[in-house]
């Protein structure tokens, strides 16, 4: 008896089974549950109406917030960079001009030349228009000497190579496109060589000269192109480029030699 109670209870059991197994015709396969969506589906909110998100106020004010920040951080950037462009301009310069030297003694030197070039920086200064101008140039000089001694004629000459650092600050009138400027200028002897001749002969590297000499400097220049300007520079030093304690030449014993030299200069900014 049990035994058929328990077989009538298993067939019952198998036949309210058998629907939920049944096969999808459609798919020929066996019809499942529809699963859920991965993770992976989900979308971010991206301003737009049909977001999911789109009427979430709290999450939209948030994303609002964090676009008007993206943008004014970029707006900054590139306004900072362009400022930047505008502020500092690097360049180089071309210059020749003419030399002598001026001082106690320094009768007898004559015009001599000299030419060089480097490169220089312009950079805004505080108030418009006004701006710091340090260069690096390197410049090769030429001076001569020629005095008469009634009986015989003594002759001289000194060549050099000069490293040289002005530094200028230029007040630009951008009305009338020209510029004037005022500042130092700092030279260091990179090498150096004299000759003198007098009725005895010639003797070399007599006339001794010193290692640094520092002088103030003065521009006037124009404006042709915003990227190309010409101008005049009068270089006046205060120390004497003289080495006393170095000079064999009795004629400059009591010498000091400043330089004063005026030079035509082409600067191209970039």
């Amino acid at each position: 008896m049990d035994f058929k109670r328990l077989s009538v209870a298993f067939a019952m059991a198998l036949a309210f089974s058998m629907p939920a197994m049944a096969q999808d015709d459609d798919d020929e396969g066996w019809a499942t549950a529809p699963s859920a969506q991965s993770s992976g589906d989900d979308q971010s909110y991206d301003g737009s109406t049909d977001s999911e998100f789109a009427n979430d106020e709290e999450y939209a004010s948030a994303y609002a917030r964090y676009k008007a920040e993206t943008t004014k951080k970029s707006e900054i950037n590139r306004m900072r960079n362009e400022g930047f462009q505008r502020a500092v301009l690097l360049g180089i310069r071309a210059q020749g001009g003419i030399n002598t030297f001026f001082g106690e003694n320094s009768d007898g030197w004559k015009i001599g030349y000299q030419g060089g070039g480097g490169l220089l920086l312009k950079m805004n200064f505080m108030v418009k228009n006004l701006s710091l101008v340090p260069e690096l140039t390197f410049n090769y000089r030429h001076y001569t000497y020629e005095q008469d001694m009634d009986a015989y004629t003594n002759e001289a000459s000194i060549d050099l190579f000069m490293f040289e650092i002005p530094i200028i600050f230029r007040y630009t009138f951008e009305d009338y496109d020209f510029y004037v400027g005022l500042g130092i200028n700092m030279g260091l002897k990179l090498n150096g060589s004299s000759e003198f001749k007098t009725s005895g002969g010639k003797r070399d590297n007599t006339v001794a000269t010193s290692g640094m000499e520092v002088g103030g400097a003065f521009d006037i220049g124009y404006m042709l192109t915003r990227w190309v300007s010409v101008d005049i520079r009068v270089v006046q030093c205060f120390t004497s480029l003289l080495n006393k304690t170095l000079v064999a030449e009795e004629a400059f014993y009591d010498s000091s030699l400043n330089t004063f030299y005026t030079t035509l200069g082409v600067n191209f900014m970039f």
